[in-house]
């Protein structure tokens, strides 16, 4: 199992800026930049072999490097950086792909995952959060909820893919990953049928599953989890806040 961190910097972040950073990637939270957190929980874990991160070259130096640590500098778009993260990486293996914002993600969260991903033998494995666990364990965080007939639903900042599907998904994923904070646009694209079942929250997990398989041409499954720090991803003031506040509490 390999992993890809994408730390690209897509035009400005005025979280960055606020806090004098180009990349809000290396914002210091409780000492070190927020990427940091990422990395240590990868390198943690025995089920990751390499690890490339996609992203400026210039700051990604001033991360310690390691024999299974790689960095490859960033081209633009998400799709791009998807693709130059897996073509620095072995041949063959399940990747998991990150977002560099989400530093209270832990060992436990992920192993899970890639745990669940492995077992269900899918090409592709997006994890789903129930609103009930966030607002339980991180109250006052702001997320954008799917209300489905299994109830209300954010997606996380973790993918689990096969690498033999990569190129001819990469387009569609991106635009997954582009709308995944937008669910009623992402169920526009996917058909009226969709769209009814999704309004009258009528639509099941399984339905979304097939959908998006049919889609993408691949076998896609939901994975539902029950850490939600998987999803706790930093875009504004207020989330960094709510992450150092827990960052604090540990």
């Amino acid at each position: 199992m390999n992993a890809v961190v994408l730390a690209g910097s897509k035009g400005t972040s005025p979280l960055a800026e606020a806090f004098g950073e180009t990349n809000k990637a290396f914002i210091t939270l409780q000492g070190k930049p927020m990427i940091n957190y990422v990395l240590e929980v990868l390198e943690s874990l025995e089920e990751i072999e390499e690890v490339v991160v996609v992203g400026p070259l210039q700051e990604l130096q001033e991360i310690e490097e390691k024999p299974s640590l790689k960095f490859v500098p960033e081209k633009g778009d998400i799709i791009d950086n998807v693709l130059q993260g897996v073509a620095g990486l072995s041949l063959g293996k399940p990747v998991i792909l990150l977002t560099s914002d989400i530093p209270l993600i832990t060992r436990e969260a992920l192993r899970d995952f890639i745990k669940r991903s492995q077992d269900l033998e899918a090409d592709f494995c997006y994890p789903i959060l129930r609103k009930k666990n966030c607002e339980e364990k991180y109250p006052g965080g702001v997320r954008t909820y799917a209300r489905l007939k299994e109830g209300s639903f954010t997606g996380g900042n973790v993918f689990f893919i096969r690498p033999q599907v990569v190129e001819s998904t990469a387009h569609k994923a991106g635009e997954f990953i582009e709308l995944r904070k937008k669910p009623h646009l992402l169920a526009l694209k996917l058909g009226i049928i969709f769209i009814l079942k999704f309004i009258f929250k009528r639509l099941t997990v399984k339905e979304v599953e097939e959908k998006v398989s049919r889609l993408f041409g691949v076998k896609a499954r939901a994975v539902i989890t029950s850490y939600p720090e998987i999803g706790m991803d930093v875009d504004k003031v207020e989330d960094l806040k709510l992450v150092e506040g827990a960052l604090s509490n540990k």
